[in-house]
Order: structure tokens, then sequence, then C-alpha cells
């Protein structure tokens, strides 16, 4: 997402080539018939077009970042507060552009900042060990005010149970969090659970089939990860780490959930399996548990026997800290 002086030159040279197609073409056309020299004046045109989000992505970065945002950034987020400084500012870099360019829509409640900053968050997380990396098809993230069912419903019917969702079909490239779910994941620092952080390792896991893999992902790591996942949906281990059974669904969640446990607690998902916390430091090409152990443990957050911040009545450990993502 970030524009960097390679991508700014690359961009450069991609406008200046359309700009010498649509004189190519004018000239033909033109030679064919003259009035068609006009559609030289289309050249500009093509060069803005293709310059456009890099000229706005650099205006973007150009802009100071907000105190509120970096307040929320160092009160909620562990993996910021744990980065060094010119890592901060890379990270503050990519919260600027994804908070411009994806509408965060609140569903029957407030899309505050804390919540604006907290999705920034969730999404840069996953893909922070990637040099280059774009969500292509994500537009929109719609806050609800509690958990929904698979109809996209949250009115506290008994069958509500999701807490987030990358949209399907009529809803694709928008994504559903839980509002109370996404703020619980960042308040209970030494949890396993983070909604934001499970959705957007979807999105992840869904880019990378459709548009390829970032260079920094080896071929051999999918490929053991691959072989991982099928023989433990198969024959289950449960030897090593101790995951939530929720990961036992399918593939993907399986690699969602485990995304959380890497990002959340990789000191106990290190310590339990090393070779499955070896295999996903190369899939996201970041070390998690060399890095958060630097953050303090005695940050604020959410007991287990607190009462849920979803507003349910039930204790957190019996609502949103074991609903599945």
């Amino acid at each position: 997402m970030l524009v960097t002086p390679e991508s700014h030159r690359r961009n450069h040279r991609q406008a200046l080539v359309a700009v010498g197609l649509v004189a190519g073409t004018a000239g033909v056309l033109g030679w064919l018939s003259p009035p068609l020299w006009l559609l030289l004046g289309l050249g500009p045109f093509a060069y803005w077009w293709v310059r456009r989000r890099s000229l706005r992505r650099t205006a973007v970065m150009q802009q100071p970042f907000p105190d509120q945002w970096e307040q929320i950034l160092r009160t909620h987020v562990a993996f910021f507060d744990a980065l060094n400084e010119a890592e901060k500012a890379r990270f503050r870099q990519l919260v600027k552009i994804f908070l411009d360019e994806v509408r965060i829509t609140g569903i029957r409640t407030d899309a505050d900042d804390t919540v604006r900053v907290l999705v920034a968050a969730s999404a840069v997380i996953p893909i922070f060990g990637f040099h280059d990396w774009e969500y292509h098809r994500l537009h929109e993230v719609l806050i609800y005010p509690d958990a929904f069912d698979d109809a996209y419903q949250s009115r506290g019917g008994s069958n509500e149970h999701i807490l987030g969702m990358v949209g399907l079909h009529h809803l694709s490239g928008v994504m559903i969090l839980s509002k109370p779910a996404l703020l619980a994941g960042f308040a209970h620092p030494s949890g396993t659970h983070n909604v934001g952080v499970h959705e957007f390792a979807h999105l992840v896991e869904k880019e990378a089939s459709e548009y390829g893999l970032p260079p920094e992902v080896p071929w051999m790591a999918v490929r053991q990860w691959v072989r991982y996942v099928a023989r433990e949906l198969t024959h289950p281990s449960r030897r090593g780490a101790r995951v939530s059974t929720y990961a036992y669904t399918n593939e993907h969640e399986f690699f969602a959930v485990l995304a959380e446990y890497f990002f959340t607690s990789p000191e106990s998902l290190k310590r339990q399996d090393p070779t499955l916390y070896a295999l996903l430091r190369s899939l996201f090409h970041q070390d998690t548990g060399l890095l958060l152990p630097l953050v303090p443990r005695h940050r604020q957050g959410i007991g287990r026997n607190a009462l849920c911040p979803c507003g349910s009545g039930k204790k957190y450990k019996h609502c949103c800290q074991s609903k599945p993502g």
C-alpha cells in the first residue's frame, strides 16, 4: 500500500506507457481519419488515471498522524507498542492509507475513532511483514452492534452467534465485524481471540489465492502448510498447540484461528508447537514470538470472569471470548 521511490518510478513508467498507447492509437486512427487526431487529448487523462492512486496515497502519507489515533494504538494495540520507531512510522502510514481507502460504517452503532483505528490495525497486523500488499477487493467494513446470524441480521436472537464475516455474493468487497467483539479482542492482551485479525487473515488467504503470494513467502512453506493442515483436519493430533475446536471446521478456519494465536499469544504457541510456530512465521514473514514479549503484560484488559462488553450480561469467558469468528 505504501508509495516507495521504487513503486513511484514504476507507476510513472506505467503512466508513460499508457500515454504512449493513446498517442500511438490516435496516430493510426488519425492517419485514417484526420478528425481522430483529437484523441491525442486523452493522453493527459490516461496519465492521470494511471497515477491517481499513487498520487493520492503520497498526499495521504504526507499528512500528520492524528494524536488521538496515536493514543488509541498505544493504549489498545500491543503489536504496535512492540515495534521500534521506524516500524511504528510504517505502521502509521499503513493505517492512514487503509482508513483513507476503506469505508468503515456503523450499522445501528457508532463507528468512532477507536473502532476505525482498531479495524485498520487488524488489517495491518497480518500483512506487516510484506513489503507490498494490497487488499484488492475490500471496499467497506460494516460495524454491527452485536453478533449476527447467517442472514446478516443482528436483533438479539438466539441464533446470532457470528462475530465477523468476509462478505460473499452481493456483499463481495465487504467485511462485517461485531463492535463488542472487535473491542474485546484488543482489550484482552493475554487472550487468544481477536476477531479483527481473524477476519483479515481470511482476507489475506483469499487475496493470496487470487492475486498470488507475496514474494516474502516461500513456496516450500506453503506446501508444508497444506500438508500440515490436511493431516490435522484428517487426524487431529491435539498433541501440539491446544487450539480452539472451531479451527477444525475447515482449512480456512484453521488458518484464521492459528493466525489469531500467532498474533495474540505467540509465546504460548511457540512453546506448545515449535514446528507450527516456525511455519506460521514463514507464512506471515514475521517473528511475533520475538516481538511481543517486549510488551509489558500489565496492560488493562477484560478478565475472563468480567461481564462481556457486548452487554449480554454473561461473563466474558462464556460469551464473546468463546464465540467463533
